[in-house]
C-alpha cells in the first residue's frame, strides 16, 4: 500500500508510550469519542503528523495507483464520501484528508491559516505518505493549495481533476459571498438542495461546535490576494504562470447552474489539453451532482488509462 496509515498509537498497540505521546493517543480518543456516526462514512480513521498537528485521513482500497481528493472551505473529507467507494471499486486506492483546522485534524493557531501553511500540510501529505505517480481531485480551496505541489512536482503527478475552484492571483471573492461563508453555504449554493439531507449537514457542521473552531472557515476568504504584499500573491502567481506548461491529463468539472462558466474556460484555456465538462450544479459540486461528478472522473480514468 506504501506509506504510513497511522491509527492511534496508544488504542492500537497498547505499549507504553512517552508523556507526549500518551496525550497525542488521548488526544485522538476524545475525537472519536467526540464525533456522531455520519451516514455514508463509515471509513477507519487514519493520522498522520505534519508540522506538528495531527492531520486526519481515510485511505482504501489496494490499487496502485493512488487518487488524493482535497477539499476546500468549509468542507472536510465528507464531501468526497461518494467518490471514496467509486475510486476503489474503479481499481484505484483512495484518499482524502482534512486540512488543518478542518474535519477531524487539528487546530492550529487561528494565524496559521495563510497559504504558505496550509499548501506546506498538502505537499508534506503526500511526501510522508510516499505517494507516487498520483491522481489529484481538487475543488475550491483545494486547487490551488494543492497546485502548488503540482507545479513544482509535476512528473508525480498522472491527472487532475479540477472542480469549481480559483488558479489565478487576481480573483477576487465578493464581499457579499465572503460573509455568508458557513458550512449552510453547501446547501444554499446548491441547485438541488433537496437532495443534501439534514444529517449531511449536520456533518458539515461537525468540525465547528464553537467560535475558536469557526476561526478556520472563516480565515479563507482573507487568504485572496488583494496586493502583491499579501502572503498568498506569490504562490498564487507561481500556480498562473505554471499552468501552461502543464503536461498533465487534465478534466475540469464546474458547476455552472448558478455562476457563468467565464472563469471556468479562462483556466481552460491556460491548461494545456484541458477538458471542460459544465455541470449543471452549484459551487459545491460533489454535493450537488455526486452521481455525475462519478461518472465523469471514472469515465477520465478510463479515457487516459490512468
Amino acid at each position: 500500500m506504501g506509506g504510513p496509515r497511522l491509527l492511534n498509537p496508544y488504542i492500537a498497540t497498547g505499549r507504553r508510550l512517552s508523556s507526549t505521546n500518551r496525550l497525542l493517543a488521548r488526544g485522538l480518543w476524545m475525537i472519536r469519542q467526540g464525533w456522531p456516526y455520519f451516514d455514508g462514512w463509515p471509513f477507519p480513521e487514519r493520522w498522520v503528523h505534519l508540522d506538528g498537528l495531527a492531520i486526519h485521513y481515510v485511505d482504501e482500497g489496494s490499487g496502485a495507483r493512488p487518487v488524493v481528493m482535497v477539499h476546500g472551505n468549509p468542507a472536510w473529507s465528507y464531501m468526497w464520501r461518494r467518490l471514496v467507494p467509486a475510486i476503489t471499486g474503479s481499481g484505484h486506492r483512495a484518499l482524502a484528508f482534512d486540512l488543518m483546522g478542518f474535519g477531524k485534524s487539528d487546530k492550529p493557531n487561528p494565524d496559521l491559516h495563510d497559504f504558505p501553511h496550509h499548501a506546506r500540510i498538502v505537499s508534506g501529505y503526500i511526501e510522508s505518505l510516499g505517494l507516487r505517480n498520483l491522481i489529484l481531485i481538487l475543488h475550491d480551496w483545494g486547487g490551488p493549495l494543492a497546485m502548488q505541489y503540482v507545479i513544482r512536482h509535476p512528473q508525480n503527478v498522472a491527472g487532475l481533476v479540477i472542480m469549481n475552484t480559483f488558479l489565478t492571483s487576481d480573483y477576487r471573492l465578493p464581499p457579499q459571498v465572503a460573509a455568508k461563508i458557513t458550512p449552510a453555504i453547501i446547501k444554499e449554493s446548491s441547485l438541488h438542495p433537496e437532495n443534501i439531507p439534514e444529517s449531511a449537514m449536520e456533518a458539515y457542521w461537525a468540525p465547528f461546535p464553537d467560535d475558536e473552531a469557526k476561526k478556520a472557515y472563516q480565515a479563507f476568504p482573507r487568504m485572496f490576494p488583494d496586493s502583491p504584499t499579501h502572503p498568498s500573491f506569490k504562490p498564487m502567481k507561481e500556480i498562473e504562470q505554471g499552468l501552461p506548461r502543464l503536461k498533465v491529463p487534465t478534466l475540469m468539472i464546474w458547476g455552472t447552474g448558478k455562476s457563468p462558466p467565464t472563469y471556468a474556460e479562462r483556466i481552460s484555456k491556460m491548461i494545456p489539453n484541458a477538458k471542460l465538462t459544465q455541470v449543471k450544479a452549484g459551487h459545491f459540486v460533489p454535493e450537488d451532482a455526486p452521481d455525475e461528478v462519478e461518472k465523469l472522473i471514472l469515465g477520465f480514468f478510463s479515457d487516459n488509462l490512468l
